[in-house]
């Protein structure tokens, strides 16, 4: 008996004819978005109902099922092997996942699979539609299609660009994103399991993912998850809610990535300890000041939208102020010239010796001699013990060298190395109030800097190891103030940063003991961050202190 309807067409005939499908076409390409705004569009290709390109080589495949009724299969081959894969079979990764988890959870696949905005999405429904026919393609004449009865090998297979992701990220982080989107798919036992699993990642592989969701402009997905989930920055072994000396020992890197991915999530009092912690603890990248990021570099390495120029602004500015107080007493005891005093066009040593004042208390005969003695004392602590001063030569060209290297031995050399970490600033201090109470005799015991130069090290240290961490960028300030203009500041103009002009700045601040006695002269301007935070930020960015007022 005929049948009243016509026979399904060939599947081997709808496939020659889908062959090969691009991305682009006359209505546009889907992208992603990426941190260097670059873009590349993923590849969506039509397989012979087995998943494969009969004209390819057969794949070493890996395939996961995320959710066991998808519709899709995610797939990612890199395109340059480990030692796992070969030239001629590499290694392909493979994730079955839903479509409709897709689209309600990234924005970039809400747009790339929609059949009304692009030809991919149409052609895609087409693809699903023909599998859940659900039809042997050998009884409709097909000699091609053996093995079809695995259920996955008839999905649509999209591929993840390789130049679309750095090459820092391997399949893990890819299949973990994956299972992020799919979240609302899991039932009620694997979504408690999975926000286990996200409560437990490293900090490092937990700022890939971040960067990858910038990748795909899917950052609500993830940052839901980590809220979900309660994410603590891998366990960490010490609270981080308040400062303390213990950060100063953390790697770098833990430190860094914490504070990319504390920033990710709008943690204010995180974010603020941890970046406390870095411009006291320094970087290795800071070592020969800011260098423009290579391509490819973490986004924690060289952090965006002026956070990293801000760092390394307030290190700077700390260090200046403990430079400024060695300059203060080096200056009151002869060794450099006043700035505020003009100079003669013609000095003599003897006006400017009558000029000075002696720093002895004693006003014996030996006044002189007393000063000189601290003096040489002062000198010889600061430029050996703490090295915190450098005595050289004005004559000479500071890039001379009188011992002619070969220059590739030296290229060879340095790049076998990295830069040191700096000294923390806590040790700076430290090391500084070792200064030495040496006295020319015993009738000179109230002389010296160390009673006088201890009170001023003493308030530096108050804002530097303050719990509150004073020195740290405090995100209200820096974001809430920075969207108020209404269009994109760029630094040092950013609301809240310590080099904006915009703030208020002291001209001349007062120090007494080891506190701020007064700011007789400032200019005017909105302030930038909360009571503490703002004398810390007046006293580092002074143009000039009175350390003895």
């Amino acid at each position: 008996m005929d049948s009243e309807y016509p026979p399904l067409p060939s599947l081997k005939s709808i496939n020659a004819s889908l062959q090969n499908v691009s991305l682009s076409d006359s209505e546009g390409v889907a992208q992603g978005s990426s941190r260097s705004g670059s873009s590349t569009p993923i590849s969506l290709p039509v397989t012979n109902g087995r998943g494969q390109n009969p004209k390819s080589s057969q794949p070493n495949t890996n395939t996961q099922a995320i959710v066991d009724g998808g519709d899709l299969i995610m797939e990612y081959t890199p395109s340059k092997q480990t030692s796992l894969g070969t030239t001629n079979a590499p290694l392909t990764y493979r994730w079955k996942v839903s479509s409709e988890s897709l689209i309600q959870s990234s924005p970039y696949f809400r747009v790339f699979l929609d059949p009304e905005k692009f030809s991919e999405g149409r052609k895609f429904m087409k693809q699903r539609e023909l599998h859940s026919f659900d039809v042997d393609p050998q009884l409709n004449g097909d000699a091609d299609a053996t093995g079809f009865s695995e259920q996955e090998d008839a999905l649509p297979i999209m591929g993840m660009p390789d130049n679309h992701l750095s090459r820092r990220l391997g399949p893990d982080t890819i299949g973990f994103f994956l299972r992020i989107l799919s979240f609302n798919s899991f039932n009620e036992e694997e979504k408690e399991s999975f926000d286990a699993e996200v409560k437990s990642q490293r900090p490092l592989f937990i700022a890939g993912l971040i960067e990858m969701a910038d990748a795909f402009n899917s950052p609500t997905a993830v940052r839901d998850a980590l809220q979900r989930s309660g994410y603590t920055l891998g366990k960490p072994k010490l609270p981080l809610t308040k400062f303390n000396s213990s950060m100063l020992k953390l790697n770098e890197d833990r430190v860094r990535q914490s504070i990319f991915i504390a920033r990710f999530l709008n943690d204010r009092i995180i974010f603020q300890m941890l970046t406390h912690a870095l411009i006291v603890s320094g970087s290795r990248f800071w070592v020969n000041g800011l260098e423009a990021p290579e391509l490819g570099t973490p986004s924690w390495h060289y952090f965006s939208d002026g956070i990293e120029e801000e760092l390394y602004y307030r290190r700077q500015s700390v260090l200046d102020t403990i430079t400024d107080l060695q300059a203060h007493f080096l200056r009151v005891y002869g060794a450099l010239d006043d700035p505020s005093t003009p100079k003669r066009s013609n000095p003599s040593a003897t006006s400017a010796a009558a000029s000075r004042q002696y720093q002895c208390r004693c006003a014996l005969g030996n006044s002189s001699a007393c000063d000189t003695f601290h003096l040489g004392q002062m000198t010889r602590f600061f430029s050996l013990r703490t090295k915190t001063i450098f005595i050289g030569s004005t004559l000479l060209d500071p890039d001379f060298k009188p011992d002619i290297e070969d220059p590739d031995a030296d290229a060879d050399s340095e790049a076998g190395t990295q830069p040191e970490r700096p000294p923390d600033i806590t040790s700076v201090i430290s090391l500084l109030k070792q200064c030495p109470d040496y006295q020319i005799d015993s009738n000179h015991t109230a002389c010296g800097i160390r009673r006088r130069f201890l009170p001023s090290l003493d308030c530096i240290e108050g804002f530097v190891g303050d719990e509150r961490g004073l020195l740290g960028v405090n995100l209200n300030h820096w974001r809430g103030e920075q969207n108020r203009g209404g269009g994109e500041q760029k630094w040092p103009n950013i609301q809240g940063s310590w080099a904006n002009r915009s703030h208020r700045r002291a001209y001349v601040m007062d120090l007494r003991l080891s506190r701020i006695s007064g700011i007789p002269s400032m200019s005017p301007g909105s302030i930038a961050g909360q009571f503490r935070e703002e004398d810390a930020r007046l006293l580092f960015t002074a143009k000039k202190r009175n350390w003895e007022s």
